[in-house]
């Protein structure tokens, strides 16, 4: 697991409340065994807030927005992030965060 990856999360095994999320945590954490990771949801449609970022193929994240996620939960790596959105997400993360 990598930081700026998709991947299908599904709360408690339900698949009624899957959704697609791009882990935030660094890679440190992501690659240790750690079962909590940092992570934010992918949106259908732009949210209109300046700390929203489009994702290739997939719609938006919101880098106010963000939550722990257990990592049993994940069930498949869908995509990853380009380089450049990737970026403009540390951007927002850095803005929402005053960092």
């Amino acid at each position: 697991m990598r930081r700026g990856e998709l991947w299908t999360y599904y709360p408690h095994g339900s698949p009624s409340r899957r959704r697609t999320v791009v882990l935030i945590s660094s890679d440190g954490i992501n690659e240790s065994t750690r079962q909590w990771l940092i992570a934010a949801e992918i949106l259908d449609q732009d949210p209109q807030d300046i700390l929203a970022v489009p994702v290739s193929r997939h719609g938006w994240v919101h880098a106010g927005n963000i939550g722990r996620i257990y990592r049993g939960w994940l069930a498949e790596r869908v995509d990853e992030m380009e380089t450049e959105e990737l970026e403009r997400l540390d951007t927002a993360l850095r803005a929402a965060m005053d960092l």
